[in-house]
């Protein structure tokens, strides 16, 4: 069909206009075939969509349990680490030696997980609605409303801290206490999440829907590259700051629904995936070993070579950006892992998966992070790696399943209301 268009196309048209007449209906039948293909693809990912898929959803939970093992980490861990008033005065300086530390190490390779956590909610939602017309009422009620819920929940639980200790300050840490003010700057990610569905829901989508395969791909690449390259990255910060980042959830969300219209990576095999993680892994050690090495000799020649006064050594962990390319590859490596799971719809999961949002909320904020310093992370580390994992992720299950007893609280009070609605509405 394309190369009959083609050559009627090139065809002496002075004295056809019969042939220019074919022409407009081939062109016609070309434009009207990629309609009917691009609707009955919609219609396939609406009717997979109407029972959840189970391994998506248990990776959302993944995420979410990821997200919020770097958020320990990033805001306490590392803290208590680089920090000179929270080393003096928790008495904790056991690295601050100019030594190459392993246990530092385990801390520089979990240093993407959250990032990583962030990419893969983005690729699921451009997944599951590449295809389909975003309810932005829906969305924008289901984040407010969760968003108001937690405001609530933390200023209560501020209070309550308060009453119970009896305002004294426990353990030598202050709380911070949220205030209802902290509704308009709550978690970061929230308005991330909103800025890349309305973007989808205003133009992204049905833009998609009309590029050929190719021209999809071309589109995913040139975000990307504007995105990663150094100048241009650059260049979009200085336009506005986090509009690189935006850049980088447009690329997740339009890769996002690519795999789910081309399915891209089919032929390539499992274990590959799990060799490129291995590998990116094997890089964030190797970096970090160039990192220390480099920061010792820095400060050895200071001292005895300059002459420079000794002072403590203060070890750091490298932070990642959201547009670090470490950050996409993994990502994309564990969501295609996932995707590729069978398994049948499960009503637990897919329940639990829903409240990942309100889970969010809760324990990103400075209430939890000053309840997690009271908590000496840097000993535990110095003395006993396993252990530190092992508390690590006891404070993750905790905080994942407080967040859970939240939403269920959250959606018993939404549906109570709904049901007594009576009361605060006149019936017509």
């Amino acid at each position: 069909m394309m190369q009959l268009q083609s050559y009627l196309k090139n065809v002496d048209l002075v004295n056809g206009p019969m042939i220019k007449s074919v022409y407009f209906c081939v062109d016609y039948i070309l434009e009207f075939h990629n309609y009917l293909r691009i609707i009955v693809w919609s219609k396939r990912r609406i009717m997979e969509n109407k029972n959840r898929s189970s391994n998506i959803e248990l990776l959302r939970i993944i995420a979410m349990l990821m997200i919020i093992s770097y958020h320990i980490i990033i805001h306490c861990v590392n803290v208590q680490l680089t920090n000179t008033t929270s080393i003096e005065q928790m008495q904790n300086g056991w690295f601050n030696q100019p030594l190459f530390f392993r246990q530092l190490l385990l801390l520089a390779e979990m240093m993407p997980l959250g990032l990583v956590g962030n990419a893969i909610f983005i690729l699921i939602s451009g997944y599951f609605l590449v295809a389909r017309e975003i309810d932005m009422l829906k969305i924008s009620k289901k984040l407010l409303s969760q968003l108001f819920f937690a405001a609530i929940t933390l200023v209560s639980a501020s209070t309550i801290s308060i009453w119970y200790t009896g305002g004294e300050i426990v353990n030598d840490n202050l709380l911070s206490y949220i205030r209802i003010q902290y509704f308009n700057k709550m978690s970061w990610f929230v308005g991330y999440y909103f800025i890349i569905m309305l973007i989808a829901f205003v133009f992204l989508n049905h833009f998609l829907a009309k590029l050929s395969q190719r021209q999809y791909l071309g589109f995913i690449f040139t975000i990307f590259a504007v995105a990663q390259l150094g100048w241009s990255g650059g260049l979009l910060d200085d336009l506005a700051k986090g509009l690189r980042t935006v850049f980088v959830g447009v690329f997740l969300y339009a890769l996002g629904g690519y795999i789910s219209k081309y399915d891209p990576f089919k032929k390539v095999r499992v274990y590959v995936f799990l060799l490129v993680i291995a590998l990116v892994d094997v890089l964030i050690g190797i970096s970090y070993y160039n990192g220390v090495v480099g920061k010792i000799q820095s400060y050895s020649y200071d001292v005895n070579v300059k002459g420079l006064a000794e002072t403590d050594f203060i070890q750091s962990i490298p932070r990642f950006e959201n547009y670090s390319i470490v950050v996409i590859i993994i990502g994309i490596c564990i969501f295609e892992l996932f995707r590729r799971i069978k398994m049948p719809s499960v009503k637990t999961i897919n329940w639990i998966a829903q409240a990942t949002f309100m889970i969010y909320l809760l324990h990103d904020n400075g209430f939890a992070y000053s309840i997690w310093e009271m908590n000496d992370w840097i000993t535990l580390l110095y003395n006993d790696c396993f252990g530190f994992i092992i508390k690590l992720s006891e404070w993750t299950f905790m905080i994942f399943v407080i967040g859970l007893i939240a939403y269920m609280v959250y959606t018993g009070l939404t549906k109570a209301i709904a049901k007594m609605s009576w009361l605060f509405i006149k019936q017509e």
